[in-house]
């Protein structure tokens, strides 16, 4: 593929597929006007841009330069296309050589056919005049094997073109759809990426060869592998046909970049073993990007950008399970905000909302990193205090939330003054499900509520 400039003739850019064509690294090409390798006069260019018009082709016919001086004959379709703000040429350049090569070939047979034909023809006339019947009989046979010869080799020709042409379209399909392609085969391991496979991950395909499944491998993340093989020997099984897998690939840059693999075997071996895979690389960055944000909104209280109530259940529900496989301990706080009506009704919504936001602050600062903060509405929070070893570093927790929002708090320019009643429930001393927790957890800060500490377990 080459882009260039249809007034000076300029090459912009070129892949990776045309440097090896060519002969000529990639950073050369950018420097080299198309005239130094198409060795038509303009003139000449002129001449084949009328043909191909009144021959109503979509591509022309030049004859190029590689770089070890040889000349092969392209087939060139180009499109105009917008390249950063400017108007280029998208060439697509497809060696039409050896099929040029049959062409002759063929022009070849049909001229020694038709000097046979025109031959065996005045062999029939005069056998006919001299009465030599078997030898019409003879001539009339060999006439018809030619026929056969020269449709077979017609059609050989014809299937040919067809295959370039659908070879041609199926590159021109994944360059516009940004696909990266791979063939692998399983029984010896080798494997062939094309060059926007190895775009994706920030190299050229030069600095990955030679390539192998391990090239694969030892890029892909290691928390995907399992999934990918549990996948792949379900191809290998039969029991689907198609492979299909989301995994993170290390990008050069040392960054993970999501890609769909999907893939099918193309070849087996005589005793139903996979030979060959070929498949698919799409990167799909930023589309799980967008699905993590959506996750995270889901999970989020829109006002204080703690965990919601949804969120919180699950996460109580999860650190029940993993406590009880692993025989841990840990411990659920509750709490709810003494005289928050009070500064609502007086100062406005706005304060109050105000003050829940300093309020999540408040518990954030006073709570580990590891810690589950929530709120779970109203002016209700709680806080999933993860992998204790003792009661005691709950109450210290809670305690120190207790003091840092029992002092005066500034909020929108005004001073307000509340308190917060604080229970406590340990799994699994005081529960051993999530319902049981929240509802002793629940108890205690009713509890605390009339006592003077305002902290209960």
């Amino acid at each position: 593929m080459l882009l260039i400039d249809p007034d000076s003739g300029s090459i912009l850019d070129a892949n990776q597929a045309a440097a090896d064509f060519y002969g000529i690294d990639r950073e050369k090409l950018r420097t080299m006007p198309i005239q130094d390798i198409n060795q038509f006069t303009p003139d000449q260019v002129k001449a084949e841009r009328q043909l191909a018009k009144q021959e109503n082709r979509n591509f022309f016919i030049f004859r190029h330069k590689l770089s070890d001086g040889s000349i092969r004959t392209v087939e060139v379709h180009s499109t105009p296309v917008d390249y950063n703000g400017r108007l280029a040429l998208l060439s697509i350049v497809h060696d039409i050589s050896e099929d040029r090569e049959r062409q002759e070939e063929l022009r070849h047979y049909r001229f020694r056919l038709e000097e046979l034909v025109d031959q065996k023809t005045a062999e029939l006339s005069a056998a006919y005049k001299a009465g030599n019947y078997w030898m019409l009989g003879l001539i009339g046979t060999l006439g018809a094997f030619l026929a056969l010869l020269s449709y077979l080799l017609l059609e050989r020709y014809l299937a040919h073109k067809r295959l370039l042409q659908a070879e041609q379209r199926q590159r021109e399909i994944l360059f516009g759809t940004n696909v990266g392609t791979w063939e692998w085969n399983v029984q010896t391991g080798e494997a062939v990426f094309n060059q926007k496979w190895a775009e994706m991950l920030g190299f050229s395909l030069g600095e990955l060869e030679p390539t192998s499944v391990e090239t694969w491998h030892d890029r892909a993340h290691p928390d995907d592998l399992k999934q990918s093989r549990e996948k792949l020997e379900e191809v290998f099984s039969g029991e689907t046909d198609h492979y299909d897998c989301e995994v993170r690939m290390r990008h050069k840059n040392g960054k993970w970049v999501w890609v769909l693999d999907r893939g099918r075997v193309v070849e087996w071996t005589k005793d139903g073993k996979p030979l060959r895979m070929s498949g698919t690389h799409s990167d799909i960055t930023r589309l799980k990007t967008s699905e993590e944000k959506v996750r995270q909104l889901a999970m989020t209280d829109y006002l204080t950008g703690l965990s919601n109530r949804a969120h919180f259940s699950q996460c109580l529900e999860q650190n029940v399970e993993i406590a009880r496989l692993e025989g841990r301990k840990f411990a659920l706080i509750v709490m709810d905000l003494d005289r928050f009506k009070p500064v609502n009704d007086s100062f406005g919504h706005p304060v109050g909302d105000d003050l829940l936001r300093v309020v999540a602050a408040t518990i954030r600062k006073c709570t580990r990193h590891d810690d589950i903060v929530s709120r779970l509405g109203g002016d209700e929070f709680a806080i999933i205090i993860t992998d204790y070893t003792d009661e005691k570093d709950a109450l210290v927790c809670a305690e120190r939330i207790s003091d840092e929002i029992s002092k005066p708090l500034e909020v929108m320019g005004n001073e307000v003054k509340i308190g917060v009643s604080i229970g406590i429930a340990c799994y699994p001393d005081d529960a051993d499900t999530a319902e049981a927790l929240i509802k002793n957890a629940d108890l205690a800060m009713y509890r605390a509520k009339k006592s003077s500490t305002k902290v209960a377990s």
